[in-house]
């Protein structure tokens, strides 16, 4: 299996120069980068979050097509999106600045793209209320440009850049797909598959398949299956679920289950059952001092529909799993300290690269 690892995307810069220069010891496959507006943190509330001994503010996100230009000159492996969206950015945009960063990237580039949530779109004047369909007519004619040059409508627009960087060939596209709409656009136009909710390894096994059956339709290869889960290293589940129960500020992160999780809890999700978590759910709209009470609700098994946790023996027997289900290419969001603050992230330190060794053997 390849390991890729989203790199700190966040002012400020030095974050992601060591960060980087120690990954690349390491020896991952790709470098990554979300494309986010607001975060998952409730600025309000972020002073009491022990991250925030890292940053100043949660909302402080580059430009990550910007960011992943630096980046670039700095190491030989791909850089992608993970992921940006098809409201904010045209298939036109998109086709040139993939094919701008795929020529001049030494390791090329990855675009990231689906269908966009509520966080980086509705606070900033965009629309969300067809976002998949917005999708579809975006990926037909950013497949279009990136295989022919031209739109597909048959007209004059047209790309002039060279389609293929020497010795990289073209872009990939990789799509953020999870309900059959979505797996159907991913099999159709994407060169591989990025999902980021949680879900158990026999689901994201049936899915694979159906965005694989969809590409054989389209007459396309199966794209490349890929996972996009959010990792907290700890020295057990166990101790992560004290270190919780100790700082429960860190259980938000269950809002962005979906309602149907609440549910199954027998919770109330803040926004209704019919919640879609990471989709819909805007953590700034919340009052703080209702998110405040809320967190001691939140049961730490339902964290754990969101988060994998755990050390590496036990998130590598997570993984497998999914390995088990054709995931080729996982890339890593490492958000160890979300609980614990330094003292975990320092204790913790040496896990990363372990899991690294252990998934790449899978």
């Amino acid at each position: 299996m390849k390991v890729g690892i989203n790199l700190p995307s966040q002012f400020p810069w030095d974050s992601t120069a060591q960060m980087l220069e120690v990954y690349e010891q390491v020896g991952f496959d790709s470098y990554w980068s979300p494309d986010h507006m607001l975060g998952v943190f409730h600025p309000d509330l972020w002073s009491e979050t022990p991250l925030s001994a890292l940053a100043a503010d949660p909302d402080a996100f580059y430009d990550p097509f910007c960011y992943g230009a630096v980046v670039g000159t700095m190491t030989d492996r791909p850089f992608g999106i993970s992921v940006t969206d098809a409201t904010r950015r045209g298939a036109a945009d998109l086709a040139r600045t993939a094919l701008t960063l795929n020529d001049l990237n030494q390791g090329g580039f990855i675009l990231g793209i689906g269908s966009g949530e509520a966080e980086s779109l509705l606070p900033f004047g965009y629309p969300f209320d067809t976002p998949v369909g917005i999708l579809e007519d975006v990926l037909r004619d950013l497949r279009s440009l990136l295989d022919t040059g031209k739109m597909a409508d048959g007209g004059v627009g047209r790309m002039g850049l060279p389609l293929h960087a020497e010795g990289r060939g073209s872009p990939p596209v990789w799509v953020a797909g999870h309900g059959p709409r979505m797996l159907r656009l991913t099999g159709q136009y994407g060169d591989g598959w990025i999902p980021a909710w949680w879900m158990k390894p026999e689901e994201y096994g049936e899915k694979a398949k159906v965005v694989a059956e969809h590409a054989q339709a389209a007459g396309r290869p199966a794209p490349v299956n890929s996972l996009l889960p959010f990792v907290l290293f700890s020295e057990s589940q166990d101790a992560a679920a004290e270190m919780f129960e100790r700082e429960p500020l860190g259980k938000l992160f269950g809002l962005f289950a979906m309602g149907h999780i609440w549910e199954s809890h027998g919770l109330q999700h803040p926004l209704g059952n019919d919640s879609k978590g990471f989709v819909d759910v805007i953590i700034h709209d919340l009052d703080a001092d209702d998110l405040r009470d809320l967190a001691d609700t939140i049961p730490f098994d339902m964290v754990k529909e969101v988060l994998f946790i755990g050390n590496t023996d036990e998130l590598a027997t997570q993984f497998e799993g999914y390995a088990r289900n054709g995931l080729e290419h996982i890339v890593l969001a490492n958000i160890t300290g979300v609980v614990g603050g330094m003292d975990e992230i320092m204790a913790r330190g040496m896990e990363l690269p372990m899991l690294k060794n252990v998934l790449s053997e899978l």
